[in-house]
């Protein structure tokens, strides 16, 4: 699910359908007032953008039905702007459009939101592995990587690392393992 855009407090803007509603309903006014000739239709884009973006997908969605929509009522407001069936099909068209925009929109910034890249050269210690911040201080290259996204460590061995420190204990652990698994359930090995 996508979350809406909160500020720093944490809580959501839940004005913003307000400021978007007011947004469509000036370039719906402006698009009427300028007359069957000139087409602001392209600025029907704008409030579902926002819409989809700062809000919940839905609210984008919405935007991108009803604009078109309050947009082929002037069809029957004024014979100039051509046959109906042409206005049916524009409107269709319009919906269709912006639905996938406010779509892709809503994916997009949903993306946005859960990725936080590191990206450039990255100084770590070739000994240690520990890697140097921004104040030069040298941390684990663990607790550097999970400040600066979401990711999360867990630590376990490798099983080369382990037969290289561990030997003969992890020939043993191996063994029985192979052992284990090669008895019939229900019945455990010595050990």
């Amino acid at each position: 699910m996508i979350e809406p855009i909160t500020n720093e407090r944490g809580k959501s803007g839940k004005w913003f359908p307000l400021i978007w509603a007011g947004l469509a309903a000036v370039i719906l006014g402006a698009d009427y007032f300028a007359g069957p000739f000139i087409h602001l239709a392209i600025l029907f884009v704008i409030p579902v953008a926002l819409a989809a973006a700062c809000s919940r997908p839905w609210w984008g969605i919405a935007f991108a039905t009803l604009m078109p929509a309050a947009h082929l009522l002037f069809s029957f407001t004024e014979p100039a702007r051509g046959p109906l069936a042409d206005s049916l099909a524009n409107a269709g068209i319009r919906m269709v459009v912006l639905v996938t925009f406010s779509v892709l929109i809503a994916r997009v910034t949903r993306q946005a939101r859960e990725i936080r890249v590191l990206h450039g050269l990255l100084p770590v210690c070739g000994f240690c592995k520990r890697i140097r911040n921004e104040e030069q201080n040298w941390q684990p290259i663990e607790s550097f990587i999970s400040q600066r996204s979401e990711a999360s460590f867990t630590h376990t061995v490798c099983p080369d690392c382990a037969k290289q420190h561990y030997g003969e204990y992890y020939d043993k652990i191996i063994a029985r393992q192979n052992t284990d698994a090669e008895s019939p359930p229900g019945q455990s090995q010595p050990g």
